[in-house]
């Protein structure tokens, strides 16, 4: 009678830390678990309604990629058929929301582009980003939605990931401090450093819309600078402007770059493809990892995002406002 009382003593006391784990991750907001977006206010409450009125502004279309990476970034384009106050931001079936000011947009023509950046621990295949604007009346549009699939890509020790809005050729470059470049003709360097997600090669369109450079926990990530460069191999018959986003993440967090800024928010224009190889492309930042013996690794919390400084750098990360 003992044993049997036991077992169903330890059987409720596994059932009840079930339910706590689950009752843990529930009360996560998506900031913890989907993605941040810089200069944006966070708001811990559940995803706004529809507004039942015929006065309530309208969303006139949305486009952003399908394909995310743990770690990468996503640039999704809101447009508008009059002024808003505010762009809202979210996930489906999630709590919190994201509240963006459209005066931080020099916009003419109701267009407005979000960066978000994508949480490095993501762990969902599959989430549906809800959007929404917010008129100075506090009415609020019909929502609209973004289907999203995570497609595997290496995080590891350093990370280094580029995003883009068109179904183009879009190409990521890193030169490490020996020299040697990884791109698409060199996608593996002798250090280890990893070319892991290579899109819409030579048009082949897969509509992941991404690159990615990875080193594991055990390649070398030498001490020195690094050069980071993108590229419009070619347009693929796309005319209109590309946006795309970079982001390099050291010991899972946001580098301080040297020069450039990070995340680094960029547009190419058709006109710009040069069927470019080993050298060319656009430097977007440099960085610098330290000494490993030298370096005091310090991080300071920035508009929601854990930056690094990796080699003592003491220049705080800059209030990067997502306008061009």
């Amino acid at each position: 009678m003992k044993r049997l009382k036991l077992f169903f003593l330890t059987v409720m006391a596994l059932s009840l830390g079930f339910i706590s784990c689950d009752k843990e991750e529930d009360t996560k907001l998506i900031n913890e678990l989907y993605f941040q977006i810089q200069n944006a206010e966070f708001v811990s409450d559940g995803f706004p309604a529809a507004s039942s009125s015929v006065d309530a502004p309208d969303i006139s279309s949305i486009y952003g990629n399908s394909n995310v990476l743990a770690g990468g970034s996503n640039p999704i384009s809101v447009s508008t058929t009059d002024a808003v106050k505010s762009i809202l931001v979210g996930v489906q079936g999630q709590k919190g929301y994201y509240k963006i000011a459209a005066s931080n947009y020099k916009s003419t023509n109701y267009l407005y582009i979000i960066y978000l950046i994508i949480n490095q621990d993501l762990q969902f295949e599959n989430f549906t980003i809800v959007i929404a604007v917010l008129d100075n009346a506090g009415l609020v549009s019909t929502h609209e939605t973004i289907n999203v699939s995570r497609v595997e890509a290496g995080t590891g020790k350093l990370q280094v990931s580029c995003s883009w809005d068109k179904a183009n050729d879009v190409d990521l470059h890193l030169v490490e401090p020996g020299g040697e470049e990884i791109y698409y003709g060199n996608s593996y360097s002798e250090n280890g450093g990893d070319l892991d997600v290579d899109s819409n090669a030579g048009c082949s369109i897969d509509n992941i819309n991404n690159e990615n450079i990875t080193y594991s926990e055990t390649d070398i990530v030498e001490s020195g600078d690094y050069i980071v460069r993108v590229d419009l191999y070619s347009s693929c018959y796309v005319t209109a402007n590309t946006n795309y986003v970079v982001t390099v993440r050291y010991n899972g967090n946001l580098i301080t770059p040297k020069s450039g800024t990070n995340p680094y928010y960029g547009s190419f224009t058709s006109e710009q493809a040069d069927y470019g190889g080993e050298g060319d492309g656009y430097t977007v930042m440099t960085f610098n990892i330290g000494s490993s013996k030298n370096a005091v690794e310090k991080t300071e919390l920035v508009d929601g995002f854990k930056f690094i400084y990796p080699n003592n750098d003491e220049k705080r990360p800059k209030n990067i406002s997502p306008n061009k």
